[in-house]
Formats: C-alpha cells, sequence, structure tokens
C-alpha cells in the first residue's frame, strides 16, 4: 500500500510550465551574473591599486633626482607631485571598486559609492591635467581638456541628484560636452610619456586602450544622460541595462587589449636592458619595480575577461528581459 500511496504522490508533483521554465533559467542566468561583475570588478579593482603602486615609486624617483635649480625644474616637480598624487587617487579609485561591486552582489543601494567613484575620479583626471600643463613645454589643447573635462563630469554628476527636470537637463548637456573633451584629451595626450620617455605605448587614464578608452568616456557621458533624463521610462526595462552593458564591453575590450599591449612592450625593454634601450643601465630596484608593474598588468587583462565575459552574459539576459515585453 505504501508503494503504491508513494508512487500516486510522485504523479501528482506539479510540472513547471513554460513560463516557469524561463524564470528559473533567467534567474540562474541573473545570479551568475552578479558573480562575473563581482570578480570583473574586484579583479580591476586590484589591479588599479597594483598598477598605481609602482606608478608612484617611479615617479617619486624621477622627481627626487631633480634639483632646485631654476623654475622649468620647479614646474617639473610640481608636475610629478601632481602625477604622484593621481596615481595615489587611483589606488584609491580602485579600492571603490571592489567596495561598490560588494555592494552591487549583495542588492545594496550603489548611487552613493558612483557618484564618489565619479568625483574621485574627477579630481584624478584633473590633477593629471594641471600637471601635464606644468611638464609640457609650451600650452597644449588637449591638456587644457583635461583640465575643464572632469570638472564639466563633476558638476554633472552633482547636478543629476537634482529632482528639478531643468538641472538634469543641464547636467546632461554638460556632461556630453566634459565626456566629449575628455575623449580628444585621452586620445591626444600622452600623460605618462610625459614622466616615462620609453617610447612604448601607454595606457589611457583608466588603464585602457586609448581609442576603445576615448569611446568608452563619450559611450558612457551619453548613457548617463539618457538614464538621468529618461529613469521613469527605464525603471524595471532592459533599455538602460543595454546601454551599460555596451559601454562594459567597450571598455574591457579596451583594458584586455591595452593592458597585453604594455605588458609586452615592458618585457620587450626588459629582455634588451642589458644591451640597449631606455632600461639599460637602470638600478636593481627600479628594474624591480617595472618587473612588478609588468606582471600586475595581467590582473587588468583578467579583470578585462571577465568585465567582457559580463557583458555578454547580460546582453543573454537583457534579451530575455525584451522577451517579456
Amino acid at each position: 500500500m505504501r508503494k503504491i500511496e508513494q508512487a500516486t504522490i510522485q504523479e501528482r508533483k506539479p510540472k513547471l510550465t513554460p513560463i516557469q521554465k524561463r524564470e528559473t533559467r533567467a534567474s540562474k542566468l541573473e545570479s551568475l551574473l552578479k558573480k562575473v561583475t563581482l570578480s570583473a570588478l574586484t579583479m580591476l579593482g586590484i589591479g588599479y591599486v597594483l598598477v598605481n603602486v609602482p606608478i608612484a615609486l617611479l615617479t617619486a624617483d624621477t622627481m627626487m633626482s631633480i634639483p632646485i635649480a631654476s623654475q622649468a625644474n620647479v614646474e617639473a616637480i610640481a608636475g610629478r607631485v601632481l602625477f604622484l598624487m593621481a596615481s595615489i587617487i587611483a589606488a584609491i579609485l580602485g579600492a571603490l571598486f571592489i567596495y561598490g561591486a560588494v555592494q552591487f552582489y549583495e542588492h545594496s543601494q550603489t548611487k552613493g559609492t558612483v557618484f564618489l567613484g565619479v568625483t574621485l575620479g574627477s579630481f584624478y583626471l584633473l590633477c593629471l591635467g594641471v600637471g601635464a600643463t606644468l611638464l609640457l613645454p609650451e600650452t597644449n589643447l588637449a591638456a587644457l581638456l583635461l583640465i575643464a573635462a572632469p570638472i564639466l563630469v563633476a558638476v554633472s554628476s552633482a547636478t543629476h541628484t537634482s529632482p528639478d527636470t531643468r538641472f538634469r537637463v543641464f547636467g546632461s548637456v554638460l556632461g556630453i560636452a566634459g565626456g566629449l573633451a575628455l575623449a580628444y584629451a585621452i586620445f591626444n595626450l600622452k600623460t605618462l610619456d610625459l614622466i616615462f620617455n620609453w617610447s612604448i605605448p601607454f595606457t589611457g587614464p583608466f588603464m585602457s586602450l586609448k581609442v576603445l578608452e576615448a569611446a568608452a568616456v563619450i559611450l558612457g557621458s551619453t548613457v548617463a544622460c539618457v538614464n538621468s533624463l529618461f529613469d521613469h521610462l527605464f525603471e524595471e526595462r532592459p533599455f538602460a541595462h543595454a546601454s551599460v552593458l555596451l559601454v562594459a564591453l567597450v571598455y574591457g575590450l579596451g583594458t584586455l587589449i591595452g593592458s597585453l599591449v604594455l605588458s609586452m612592450s615592458f618585457w620587450n625593454l626588459i629582455w634588451k636592458s642589458p644591451w640597449v634601450g631606455p632600461l639599460h643601465g637602470i638600478s636593481e630596484w627600479i628594474m624591480n619595480t617595472i618587473v612588478f608593474w609588468s606582471a600586475s598588468l595581467v590582473l587588468m587583462d583578467i579583470g578585462g575577461i571577465l568585465l567582457i565575459t559580463g557583458a555578454c552574459l547580460g546582453f543573454m539576459y537583457v534579451a530575455q528581459e525584451f522577451s517579456k515585453l
């Protein structure tokens, strides 16, 4: 009798409908997407911290080697001090990446963290812009735009928190203008070349390939503008998610390619250093620092791969969300 009752109970188990199966697959995909996003942002955050440590050390070394003998030398030292400050801020920004990733994974509010990240990023770019104007022999349009762009972006970010639509429209226009100015500065100004004249393709300020980083900046400012103005229409909709994923995909590709090219360029210089090249005859601790810099770029490569993977998973999730509309 018990066997018959068990068989009857098993036959009465409800079967999942097609809609329930889709929701189950969507929840699993969403969970996987959150885990990949957490891994990507954590790896990028660690990469920001570790990569900026050797940059700060080498910048300080070049600064200490300049005598205070003329006005030009004083400006060169001041420019390097600002670059050193920028490296420290970038490392703090990397730690904020990790904190924001944990917040996102735990379903916490991230608006405050994002606003703080934009503010820190703007201050980081401002230090680079002012430092570049001191290091350059003459006035450079790209360096001036690198000063103006973060100011515009910071003001734009502040206005987006206002409930007044007029302020948000004004802030969105400033954000797009700042994004365009920043893209021009990224593409035309070689910031690290002003400190390390090694004739290698350094990445942009955000450690990505310059072309793709400039494209990501333009896309990011446009996405921020659209989402800020029409968030009441995009609430719980996949449109905003898809636009953010596009920015992540472009930046992930730029980080992967830019860090890989820079790392290989470092190893080429290291391999030739016993005979020729800009690293020939340098001290051992500087060589070790450069080796650490090149090794730290591997973390940026991994972060770029994870970010690309997360963007692809995100597009799959958005496609499922579109199917429900």
